[in-house]
């Protein structure tokens, strides 16, 4: 089978955004729990690069966003800005970060599922309702592995499956206001900032830059430019090149690169249990998009 390379480039670009996708996690857990930062820091390294860096796109989509309206781009906000980054990195305060990089991704397309139904009479075919009912026993049973191991995580599972909820709402809101994604995400971006940048100042400023050089700008590119920009521009050529459906089957990688960087990173066991739970999950998640469908009304 001939692969053209406008499809073999669209792949790789997608791949890559899908794995910068995928370190989230463990990124994230390492700089909370080893390396003396706070969630105030992380929402910080986050939105301010990344708003600096998305403020050109801000301003040439900007017509677009006024006929928005600012009540729905706050309303887009709620959902996919800084709330659900406290959910996610919060979360690994109680969770391994095993966890994040797969409940939070694995509950984003059953809660969408949901949505949809109700917000844009999406109603679900059997089959992938079946895929849906099987990615969510995945969840669970990556959820039950925790339990003995990690006491507590029950409390991060659950934030990070508010986080793939939220991101979830977020995706629903856009496909129903007809928004599109990426001068929509760098806006909400631009929002986060006040309500970030002030408590920030105030409680970690001092801390945060009394932290090594080398660990500040780290935080800083790998937070706010690699995850805020780069990702988002990648996986938007992505879905240029390859389609919104072909592209969306990247979205399986995410867990998968998670539990890879989470053993590498941080030594944390994969396990036969969480990786049934993960295995279970992935395949759903590959036959949702790839094999089955759904209907209006």
């Amino acid at each position: 089978m001939n692969i053209s390379p406008k499809i073999l480039a669209g792949l790789l670009i997608g791949l890559l955004a899908s794995t910068i996708w995928g370190g989230h996690a463990a990124v994230a857990r390492l700089a909370l729990s080893g390396q003396g930062l706070h969630v105030l820091d992380l929402l910080f390294c986050r939105y301010i690069p990344a708003s600096l860096l998305l403020l050109p796109l801000i301003w040439r989509e900007r017509a677009a966003m006024r006929n928005l309206g600012w009540r729905r781009i706050f309303a887009l906000f709620l959902f996919g800005g800084m709330c659900n980054l406290i959910l996610f990195v919060g979360a690994l305060n109680y969770a391994p970060a095993t966890h994040g990089s797969t409940i939070a991704p694995m509950t984003n397309p059953v809660a969408g599922a949901l949505f949809a139904w109700w917000l844009l009479k999406e109603r679900p075919t059997p089959g992938r309702l079946a895929a849906l009912a099987a990615m969510l026993a995945g969840v669970l049973i990556i959820a039950w592995d925790g339990l003995g191991m990690h006491p507590g995580a029950w409390r991060g599972d659950l934030m990070l499956i508010g986080a793939g909820a939220t991101w979830a709402m977020f995706t629903i809101l856009l496909r129903r206001w007809q928004v599109p994604a990426i001068p929509a995400t760098a806006a909400v971006t631009l929002v986060s900032v006040p309500f970030v940048l002030p408590p920030f100042l105030w409680f970690r400023a001092e801390a945060f830059f009394a932290l090594p050089t080398p660990l500040i700008l780290w935080m800083l590119v790998a937070q706010g430019v690699l995850l805020g920009v780069v990702s988002m521009l990648l996986f938007a050529r992505s879905v240029e090149m390859l389609g919104a459906t072909r592209a969306s089957t990247l979205s399986v990688v995410v867990p998968v690169m998670g539990l890879i960087t989470s053993a590498l990173l941080l030594g944390e066991t994969i396990g036969p249990v969480k990786a049934l739970g993960a295995t279970l999950s992935v395949s759903a998640m590959l036959v949702a998009v790839l094999f089955t469908g759904r209907r209006v009304g």
